[in-house]
């Protein structure tokens, strides 16, 4: 069985500007089978999204900020505890640990427009990155992730990064099960590499100011 799951959808419970209710309806109208609410360090839209009557699969997820970079923790209905935190800031190889020790995924979001950690990434591999974003969509960033997802040996996929209703399965991750349940299907299924990514991107338009966005704020890292 192929599942269609958008794995990052941001809601108003962090920096979304959609309720709950709407990015649901929109998923459903889009004709997903599930999708992971990740709002920023918080399970709230989750719990709420689990409560209404919906045909949708609803995973448990946040995104995290690491020193090395921004990650997706999927499938764990529970937070990341203090003592994986230095100076407020999440340390990824403690994260990825605590992920894997709790049965959970572990996604790099958008690793591709920022600067590689191949490093701290290499010597504890995420379960998955996030190739294609519809927040970043050109070929480039594509490429860039596709490489990074191969060097590290891990399964590629896809998140719209929707923080409107509108965009939510602009990007997906198609699963494919294998006579598990549902939620475990999934992360067994993404750590197998039994997944592909898919969605479609923006117009030429938004893909040249996301272009120019990141030239920029590549060149002043560069000279600061």
């Amino acid at each position: 069985m192929r599942l269609k799951i958008d794995l990052h959808v941001h809601t108003s419970y962090s920096d979304g500007s959609g309720s709950v209710k709407e990015v649901i309806e929109v998923a459903e109208r889009k004709g997903l089978d599930g999708l992971a609410i990740t709002d920023h360090n918080m399970l709230d839209g989750y719990f709420e999204a689990k409560s209404y009557s919906s045909r949708l699969i609803i995973l448990p997820g946040y995104e995290v900020s690491t020193d090395a970079g921004h990650m997706l923790v999927i499938g764990l209905e529970e937070y990341l505890p203090p003592s994986i935190k230095s100076s407020g800031m999440a340390l990824y190889s403690k994260v990825v640990d605590w992920v894997r020790l709790n049965g959970g995924l572990s996604i790099l979001a958008h690793p591709a427009t920022e600067r590689f950690k191949m490093d701290k990434w290499m010597r504890n591999k995420p379960d998955a990155v996030e190739v294609l974003n519809s927040l970043y969509p050109l070929n480039y960033f594509v490429r860039r992730g596709l490489r990074l997802s191969s060097a590290l040996g891990v399964a590629s996929v896809g998140g719209s990064d929707a923080h409107k209703p509108a965009d939510v399965g602009n990007a997906y991750t198609i699963v494919d099960l294998n006579g598990s349940s549902i939620e475990d299907g999934v992360k067994k299924a993404i750590k197998a590499g039994r997944s592909l990514y898919g969605g479609s991107l923006s117009p030429a338009a938004t893909r040249l100011r996301v272009g120019i966005g990141f030239l920029l704020s590549t060149l002043i890292q560069s000279i600061t």
